[in-house]
């Protein structure tokens, strides 16, 4: 039994797409390309506010693998981490720090908060996340103690309380420093 020429070629046509599918999930790629730019490209470049932390290699790495990584901040601003993104946005649980790495690479920006701090804190964190909402990710993370961090590619803002003008303009600068020069 032979194939109809025009069977064949929709079989060939679809198996190809699915390989590029599959081919694209496990690599963390996008299939057509989402324009976003990876700051780890970027080389290195001054924090526009808060301490500027040298930027580590940062290999894609599966799960298993995060678990044995060491980071030169805490929170880390570049590493390995894992190779598929997270969407920006509030979230009310800790996120591992292989997912805000890749947002962080992709130019986003993350706010992160003692596990501890008071709700009417976080709501007003919250209002700077729906200003940004392309652009910032909100969680706690257990290794800030007191206060939010702010981080961005190489770069961590520390603030003992929260600090909405200081925030929006670190987010600011971030998302400037990002646009093609």
């Amino acid at each position: 039994m032979s194939l109809h020429p025009h069977r064949w070629w929709w079989r060939t046509a679809t198996m190809s797409a699915i390989g590029a599918l599959v081919a694209t999930l496990f690599t963390g790629g996008t299939l057509f390309g989402s324009g976003a730019r990876s700051e780890a490209d970027a080389g290195p470049r001054p924090c526009p506010a808060g301490e500027t932390v040298p930027v580590l290699e940062s290999p894609h790495i599966s799960q298993a693998e995060a678990a044995s990584v060491r980071y030169s901040s805490q929170p880390p601003t570049s590493g390995p981490h894992f190779p598929f993104s997270l969407a920006p946005g509030a979230y009310d649980r800790p996120i591992p720090d292989g997912l805000t790495l890749h947002a962080l690479e992709q130019g986003q920006v993350a706010l992160l908060y003692a596990p501890d701090t008071p709700v009417e804190v976080v709501a007003q964190m919250r209002r700077l996340v729906h200003a940004n909402p392309r652009s910032l990710l909100l969680a706690p993370h257990p290794s800030v103690r007191g206060g939010v961090v702010l981080t961005a590619w190489g770069c961590l803002q520390r603030q003992p309380t929260y600090d909405a003008a200081a925030a929006a303009d670190f987010v600011g600068e971030v998302i400037r420093r990002r646009e093609p020069r």
